[in-house]
């Protein structure tokens, strides 16, 4: 999972943040729709040009946003599709924004955008303060390394209280994405159970139709775990298993989730299972 800070239009996020958007379109000026080690999942937080630090000089974070997709449009195609949501009260706002930031002062054929969800806003949280320096002159994005730079983010995060926003609402969606990003970095260490191809195109198999039935996600990128989130304090994860998978991986998999979600993100409980509820797995858990 790659998160990025995008320097960010505060008048647009003054915006989002009254009107209590939980969706967005975030423009970019850019014409390109690839975007290097970008996907939909990863995390976009908004770094605030008006929120300086007052002795760093150090821009801050004010919020962040799940990518769902990359869009490619004309600026009036943009705005017949989102709207408000790009961030402006009518087009001739959305064009003058677009304006000011143009190198030749002329509006592109066509821009891309983020669409967002699950956008949350908070009082500025500095990077500084999360384990990463950045620079003052930062025109458009940088990618937030490493992995604690993220989690230490999203944890200040929830102290920041934002008075514009539902603030229960925020500290529970904060909260929601700080357990899914320990989630993200605990299957990194954890990985896959090793099988050989034909097992692992089964597994791929049965774990999609257990998904779809059931109302699970696959973790990351993996093949044979899924995960539901229950709610900000639970989370049921399910592991592959069948007949010529050796019980003892699983078990050692178990082991391993439980070391490594305690460590990234303490207050959760975490419920197992197989696809096929394996007795053996089911007595020792």
């Amino acid at each position: 999972m790659a998160s990025i800070a995008y320097i960010t239009d505060s008048k647009m996020l003054e915006l989002h943040r009254l009107n209590k958007h939980k969706t967005m379109n975030f423009w970019r000026l850019s014409n390109k729709i690839n975007f290097s080690d970008f996907k939909p999942g990863d995390l976009v937080f908004f770094l605030s040009k008006d929120k300086e630090h007052q002795n760093k000089k150090e821009k801050g974070i004010v919020g962040f946003g799940r990518l769902v997709d990359i869009n490619l449009a004309s600026v009036k195609s943009m705005w017949n599709k989102y709207g408000i949501l790009n961030g402006y009260k009518n087009i001739e706002e959305f064009k003058e924004a677009i304006l000011k930031v143009s190198k030749d002062k002329k509006l592109p054929q066509k821009i891309s955008s983020f669409f967002l969800k699950n956008v949350v806003f908070f009082q500025p949280v500095y990077l500084s303060e999360c384990g990463m320096n950045i620079s003052s002159n930062v025109e458009s994005y940088i990618y937030l390394k490493p992995e604690e730079v993220v989690s230490n983010l999203l944890y200040l995060a929830k102290q920041s209280n934002d008075l514009w926003s539902n603030y229960d609402d925020n500290l529970d969606a904060i909260e929601k994405e700080e357990m899914l990003y320990a989630l993200y970095r605990t299957q990194n260490k954890v990985k896959d159970i090793k099988i050989n191809d034909k097992e692992y195109k089964k597994s791929n198999r049965v774990m999609k139709k257990y998904a779809t039935e059931n109302n699970y996600r696959f973790i990351n990128n993996s093949n044979n775990q899924l995960y539901k989130v229950v709610d900000k304090d639970n989370l049921e994860i399910v592991i592959y298993h069948d007949k010529d998978v050796d019980i003892k991986l699983i078990i050692g998999q178990i082991y391993l989730f439980r070391k490594y979600m305690n460590e990234y993100y303490k207050s959760i409980n975490i419920s197992f299972k197989t696809n096929d509820n394996e007795k053996e797995i089911l007595e020792i858990l």
